[in-house]
């Protein structure tokens, strides 16, 4: 039965990564204004959603580049895979909800933890539930410490709201655990937000890979080989 879990599981967060950032917009958009009534502070919150979802298009761009005659090679981006959501202590709603909101926008699985806000936590994913995005995609931490969370296995990213110290704290202790590097991103500018309006925000979210094409027949068999690798 646990396999079977994981196996759905996967497989509807794949589903997920597989869509354009154009349709899992779509979802965001439809859940937009109530979660930004969450936040305490509705019209903010709105140019904030409305800011990322608007750079959708920018993610589902694919580049040609240079290549080997017969062969094909398109530079695209893609989910980083298993994200956690982390509001410290002194964070406030607006910016751990646009950093869920990032995340989820770029195709991540993501997984929230803001014990000083469960109640919110519960809204803010009921909302999502809602509008039509699966369990298996966005989901609430369960009562661990964070510290033991971080520990989770095959966590690609956290995505933390909090004083640089708080972050220091973080950092340090993903810093121990074993298993892939996890990436930190951090907003510290908890009035402000500055950092999520910054033009390179959405990719630390996500990887480059390149899929190359070889065109050219192999022993007299048509077929396409393709290859795919992550950067």
């Amino acid at each position: 039965m646990a396999t079977e879990f994981k196996r759905n599981h996967a497989k509807v967060c794949e589903a997920w990564r597989l869509l354009k950032a154009a349709d899992r917009a779509s979802y965001l958009q439809a859940a937009s204004s109530r979660l930004a009534l969450l936040t305490g502070d509705a019209n903010k919150a709105n140019r904030l959603i409305a800011h990322l979802i608007d750079q959708a298009d920018m993610l589902d761009e694919v580049k040609l580049m240079n290549g080997a005659t017969g062969e094909s090679n398109e530079l695209y981006l893609s989910a980083r895979g298993k994200t956690m959501i982390v509001g410290s202590e002194s964070a406030k709603t607006l910016p751990v909800l646009g950093q869920m909101i990032a995340a989820l926008l770029t195709g991540n699985e993501v997984i929230l933890h803001y014990p000083s806000q469960l109640e919110i936590c519960k809204e803010a994913v009921d909302i999502l539930y809602q509008a039509g995005i699966a369990e298996d995609v966005i989901s609430i931490a369960n009562d661990s410490q964070t510290a033991i969370l971080l520990h989770m296995n095959r966590l690609a990213q956290v995505a933390v709201v909090g004083t640089p110290i708080e972050v220091q704290v973080i950092a340090q202790e993903l810093a121990n655990t074993d298993g892939i590097l996890t990436q930190v991103i951090a907003v510290t500018d908890m009035d402000g937000c500055r950092e999520l309006l910054t033009p390179d925000y959405l990719y630390r979210f996500v990887t480059e890979r390149v899929k190359t094409v070889n065109t050219t027949a192999i022993g007299g068999n048509a077929s396409l080989l393709e290859l795919v690798a992550g950067g």
